[in-house]
């Protein structure tokens, strides 16, 4: 992945490439926040500007969706509507702060109109596992006058048809945001991570849920694709290196 040996032991990086963590943390913990973490909590702190009172809806609930989540907690949200076909994921993300939970959009639309007085969600952020041009609209469906719909979520390069209503676009006043790395810097938001981590204000511990042995990389796999984990992480062992 992007030239960096992902399932090495051992890489070689730049110096500007490190990222000095307190040596407390935990590697299986410290992983979370090289990039799932850091996307989904910055895309509900800093790109969706989450302010205290504001409802939001994410779509997707994965490790990245999950983080989303914990920024629109620590935000102050009012409302948190968490939307994923997986009834396991939904029960986590009720752990996890959600106060709301669907299994699909046209349910996620009727419950989130009914919760808000048909206001809708003030911010939206997207984190499923493909996002679909054919699909923003139904994403804005759910934003509310003046909010705001974050696209986390990555398309295929090759998608470049997108369903959107461009009357209810200028008439509401929507935006429409895309985000990388949850608009942030690593070397600022990782250590800041895992410093609420550390006071006990971002929980990462459970968002481990299955642990692999190198050998066992086509079980991760397919376990994510088929919903079982939050965050599935690969433990090195001697008999690796």
């Amino acid at each position: 992945m992007t030239l960096l040996g992902t399932f090495s032991p051992y890489m070689v990086v730049h110096k500007s490439s490190v990222v000095k963590i307190d040596p407390s943390i935990p590697f299986e913990v410290a992983c979370l926040v090289g990039c799932g973490v850091t996307t989904g909590y910055g895309s509900a702190t800093r790109t969706a500007n989450i302010r205290p009172g504001e409802d939001v809806a994410i779509f997707g609930i994965g490790g990245v969706g999950m983080s989303a989540l914990q920024g629109a907690v620590n935000a102050g949200a009012k409302f948190i509507f968490a939307i994923d076909p997986v009834e396991w994921k939904r029960d986590q993300a009720l752990k996890f702060g959600a106060t709301h939970v669907y299994p699909d959009i046209n349910s996620a639309l009727g419950g989130i109109a009914e919760a808000t007085a048909g206001f809708m969600a003030h911010k939206v952020i997207i984190t499923v596992g493909e996002l679909k041009g054919e699909d923003i609209d139904n994403y804005l469906l759910a934003t509310a006058k003046g909010g705001t719909c974050v696209a986390t979520a990555i398309g295929s390069l090759l998608d470049t048809q997108v369903t959107l209503n461009l009357a209810m676009l200028t008439l509401m006043q929507k935006n429409l945001q895309g985000t990388i790395f949850g608009g942030g810097n690593p070397h600022y938001d990782i250590p800041q991570l895992l410093s609420m981590y550390k006071a006990g204000k971002l929980n990462l511990d459970d968002m481990v849920t299955r642990q692999y042995k190198l050998e066992q990389i086509n079980e991760g796999y397919q376990d994510m694709l088929e919903g079982r984990n939050i965050r599935g992480i690969i433990r090195y062992t001697d008999d690796d290196r």
